[in-house]
């Protein structure tokens, strides 16, 4: 007869190859076969348990095979609320105390109705939103470098124009001129601008005065005889060229970015110094704009009759136009100028130094915050809409969130059609024959990459680099080894939430393994630390297919790893995978219970042959969930071993619990059982001393000799 010690070390000494040769067998490769093809269509409990073949196999995995016949108890197992501790507490499941119903609980997403939870789905996930709002905010400022890089060109080189052909023929010239004067350059011809240009506004039937107001004011601000000369000493005078780059500005909407506004303010001083009389400074409607966002007025409700009322009030005068105004911001405006009443100018200026910086302080602060809140409300309607988006069609109807996130990617709307943007949102990205890649766009790629639709442009569900269950249970594992499992410790408490902020934001294994916070995080938790793990091991492992058989993480060799690189959701190309829209297991959650299958099968055939090798078998597996003597007395195959090494009596069961705690922790160092080898030498007392009390092979078992028992 085999002894105990002999077949439990027949398993354990090689335990990736022992599970690999039972995985194997016909009978256990067909039903995991069924298990893993049928376990996605389940979409309720009662699925689950009316099909025998899949609840018989769960339940074999999970150690619950004699429990298989209680469906209505189990089906409360099931369905009880486990998603807080609190509501875990008042649960069913929360009420057992084999541990076992609550493992099994976990294994599966039932809702408390008995369905599968349909997983939502979100036209871009939380972090994508995160960056194209960075991307929009970047691009205002790149918007605004880029009007200023055109402002300078425009003036740097208009003085070289010296007839209406030098204009024509510079491109980014002409181009400039019209945008400032509401001219789309795309639809202008050559011989109507220089027809324009040249046309004598002071004759109504001149070309200019024909077509539409923007025609006449680009005629007005250059200075070009009917033959296309210079008609003077210019193109363009002093006032001419800033009036242009300042319509410029605000025409390409970049007026209130910070070279726009940098401009106007030096507009501002320009023109202010040469203002003799408040009727100058209302003639200059760009000078009454600078104004009304200095002092914070609404231009809806001013009037040039209010404005000068309130310029040339005597401040001194309590019945005064601006002190009679409940707005105080009138007064500030009366008493930033030196208007006499009948609106000269009382003194050398119109404003002092002091009056100018204060009136150029405002308008920047006040500018700001204006930028500010509009930016802010763009956002917040972004982030508002993109939330409704369903499909590719919903994105592409709601034209405000169309445009949004064109610019935010630099696309002129006006310019690209939404057909293509449709190809481009459905394109698969990490498909180098797909529209998007196709393209040779790099900003159609980044923009199908920013979005979460199909290849019918239906919105998915969210990519994630772990599910919430493996995000869980990795931040348990990790506090575990910290020896807080409640995270009562400042640092362990700063370290679980910085892994659960971060871990979301993760788009590849690249980004990952850069995050050398969140690797050191994860090897803790999986006790992996020692494991001297290269980032080409963790990509191979990470990126590897738990489904596959022969994939690099279920190569013996690497079975410690197994457990982590089931708690990510990465694909073959290292990028993070579709949250499954109403599966009942993760994949890590499959392959969890497949294991476990398989393991359940070699402890019984282990069990067929010897029960001893069983036990021990059975408590190497729970080995490192025990926490204190009260989870060996809680389980009762735990407790025959434990009895049965440390030769502890069967009558003990009678005594007081805390009693038998005691008995077993006076014996035992629990501490013990985490280290493989003291591990190893305690199941080999136990396998001893188990043939002693249960055959006659005493008398050649090799564990006798390795422990020094006589025979």
């Amino acid at each position: 007869m085999v002894s105990t010690y002999i077949l439990y070390t027949s398993y354990a000494s090689d335990m990736s190859k022992s599970l690999q040769r039972v995985s194997s067998e016909p009978s256990v490769e067909n039903d995991t076969k069924y298990f893993e093809d049928n376990i996605g269509q389940v979409k309720s409990v009662d699925d689950f348990l009316n099909n025998t073949r899949l609840f018989s196999y769960a339940m074999k995995a999970y150690g619950l095979e004699d429990m298989a016949y209680a469906k209505a108890f189990m089906k409360k197992v099931l369905t009880s609320d486990i998603s807080t501790s609190d509501s875990l507490s008042k649960s069913f499941v929360g009420k057992l105390t084999d541990p076992r119903f609550l493992t099994f609980a976990k294994a599966f997403q039932f809702s408390t109705d008995g369905s599968v939870a349909q997983q939502p789905v979100t036209a871009q996930d939380t972090d994508d939103q995160t960056d194209l709002i960075n991307l929009y905010t970047q691009q205002q400022v790149n918007l605004g470098a880029k009007a200023a890089d055109d402002a300078a060109y425009y003036q740097a080189n208009i003085g070289n124009v010296h007839s209406v052909d030098d204009l024509i023929s510079n491109k980014r010239l002409l181009n400039y001129a019209l945008t400032a004067y509401g001219l789309d350059p795309n639809i202008t011809s050559d011989t109507t601008i220089k027809a324009v240009l040249t046309s004598d506004l002071s004759d109504p039937s001149s070309r200019a005065n024909q077509l539409p107001a923007p025609y006449q004011a680009l005629a007005e601000a250059f200075s070009f005889a009917p033959d296309g000369t210079v008609d003077g000493d210019a193109a363009q005078s002093s006032g001419q060229i800033a009036n242009t780059v300042y319509q410029y500005y605000d025409a390409n909407g970049t007026g209130s970015s910070a070279p726009g506004a940098a401009f106007k303010t030096q507009y501002y001083k320009n023109a202010i110094a040469n203002v003799t009389s408040v009727d100058d400074l209302l003639g200059n409607a760009r000078l009454v704009s600078y104004l009304e966002t200095s002092f914070g007025l609404d231009p809806s409700e001013q009037s040039t009759a209010l404005l000068r009322n309130v310029l040339t009030s005597d401040l001194s005068d309590p019945d005064s136009f601006a002190n009679q105004q409940s707005n105080a911001a009138y007064r500030k405006l009366a008493a930033a100028f030196n208007f006499n009443t009948d609106g000269t100018i009382n003194g050398g200026a119109a404003q002092s130094d002091d009056q100018l910086n204060d009136t150029v302080d405002d308008f920047s602060a006040n500018n700001d915050a204006a930028v500010q809140k509009y930016q802010t409300t763009e956002i917040n309607f972004y982030k508002t809409d993109i939330a409704k988006i369903g499909s590719v069609s919903d994105f592409i109807k709601d034209t405000g969130l169309y445009d949004f996130v064109l610019s935010a990617f630099g696309i002129d709307p006006s310019k690209t059609s939404s057909l293509t943007i449709e190809k481009v949102l459905e394109s698969d990205t990490s498909n180098p024959s797909s529209f998007a890649n196709m393209s040779h766009n790099a900003t159609y790629a980044k923009l199908a990459a920013a979005f979460n639709f199909d290849s019918d442009g239906n919105a998915k569900t969210a990519s994630v680099a772990q599910v919430n269950a493996s995000l869980t249970s990795t931040i348990q594992l990790y506090n575990e080894q910290a020896d807080d499992p409640t995270a009562q410790n400042a640092q362990t408490a700063a370290d679980d939430t910085y892994y659960g902020n971060t871990i979301g934001t993760i788009k590849t294994v690249d980004d990952f393994l850069k995050d050398k916070r969140l690797v050191s995080f994860v090897l803790d938790a999986y006790g992996l630390q020692k494991s001297n793990l290269t980032d080409d091991d963790l990509r191979k492992l990470l990126t590897s297919d738990p489904l596959d058989p022969s994939s690099y993480v279920n190569k013996p060799e690497n079975s410690a790893y197994r457990q982590m690189a089931l708690a990510f959701n990465f694909d073959s190309d290292g990028n993070r995978l579709p949250t499954p829209t109403q599966q009942v297991q993760s994949r890590g959650q499959i392959v969890a219970t497949t294991d476990l299958y398989a393991r359940q099968t070699l402890e019984e055939e282990a069990g067929d042959q010897d029960e001893g090798a069983r036990l021990a078998l059975y408590f190497q597996r729970f080995a490192p969930t025990i926490t204190s003597a009260y989870s060996i007395l809680g389980d009762k195959a735990l407790l025959q071993v434990a009895q049965t090494a440390l030769a502890l009596p069967t009558a003990m069961s009678d005594a007081d619990i805390d009693v038998q705690a005691k008995m077993i922790t006076d014996k035992l160092d629990l501490d013990d059982l985490k280290d493989p080898d003291k591990l190893n030498k305690f199941l080999a007392r136990f396998s001893a001393l188990y043939d002693i009390n249960n055959s006659d092979v005493t008398t050649t078992n090799p564990a006798l000799a390795i422990l020094g028992v006589a025979s």
